[in-house]
Formats: structure tokens, C-alpha cells, sequence
């Protein structure tokens, strides 16, 4: 593992507002952000996950053709949540007895905490944490009045 802290893609520099050096961070590569589609393995509450989730995110700008796989894992955990959720309704399937008679944290309740751990650490990926979004700021472009972007803000005040 490396110590320190992980670095940043430079568009979250760019939506939080933070320097970005023209000669470090613009030679990354520039990944065309677009919905990818889902993985035939994902379930049914996974999809509808990643629909309503991921339009969120293109428009954003932080989800890209490449980032399918990681976020399919994200989807794919919040999907086992929800259903590992309803499993747990029963206040009776939280704890269960040993041989011995003592009571303990039932597997299923394990497997929920290891669950919301890899949501988190996935969600941390794409800025769905208050703390992952701490500081962002995204720039709203003006738009003139036919829809269109203005690139200089100063542009529509020149006399033509």
C-alpha cells in the first residue's frame, strides 16, 4: 500500500475548485463521460440502481465509459443490501445462539456490515459521501437565452 493520501482525478480538482497545474494534470488521459450499460450479471434492483444513480453521475461529470465495472460493483452491493435488508425484518434473525447457549451477531448481520463497509469504499469513488463531496464545487455554465453555452462570460456584453 502507498502511504499518504490518494490522488485526486483531476475532474474532481476541477469540481472542487482546486489548483489545477497545467503541466502535471492535463496530460491525464480525457475519458468521454457517458452512461456505459449494464452487466448482464446485474440484478433487476441493481439496474434500476444504476439508471437512476448513474444519469446523476454522467451529469455530474464524475461517471465514464470506464468506470462500468466499479460502479457495477457499487450496484451491485446496494442491490444485496436492499434485499439482505428485507431478510432482516425479523428482529428474531439479528442474533442467534451457540452450542454453548451465549448469544451472537447472527452471520447475516456480518455480512450486512461488510456490505455497507464496500458501499461506502465504492461510494467514497464517486463522490456519494458528504465528506467525498466536502468542498466540491461544481460551476454552473450561464446559458444564453436560446439554450446556447456562453464560453466568456463577457462575451454577450461587447458591442458587435
Amino acid at each position: 500500500m502507498s502511504a499518504g493520501r490518494p490522488r485526486k482525478p483531476t475532474q474532481q480538482k476541477v469540481l472542487e475548485g482546486g489548483r489545477v497545474r497545467d503541466d502535471r494534470d492535463t496530460h491525464g488521459p480525457e475519458v468521454p463521460l457517458n452512461l456505459p450499460s449494464p452487466p448482464v450479471w446485474l440484478c433487476k434492483s441493481g439496474k434500476k440502481h444504476w439508471e437512476t444513480l448513474g444519469t446523476q453521475l454522467v451529469a455530474l461529470g464524475l461517471l465514464s465509459a470506464i468506470d462500468g465495472d466499479i460502479f457495477a460493483l457499487h450496484c451491485d452491493n446496494v442491490a444485496k443490501y436492499g434485499e439482505l435488508q428485507e431478510k432482516l425484518g425479523d428482529l428474531a434473525k439479528w442474533v442467534q445462539n451457540t452450542p454453548n447457549g451465549f448469544e451472537m451477531q447472527s452471520a447475516w448481520m456480518q455480512i450486512r456490515s461488510r456490505l455497507q463497509e464496500q458501499i461506502i469504499k465504492t461510494g467514497r469513488e464517486f463522490g456519494l459521501t458528504p465528506s467525498a463531496r466536502s468542498g466540491m464545487r461544481v460551476e454552473k455554465r450561464q446559458m444564453t437565452l436560446f439554450g446556447e453555452k456562453v464560453e466568456n462570460e463577457f462575451e454577450e456584453l461587447k458591442v458587435h
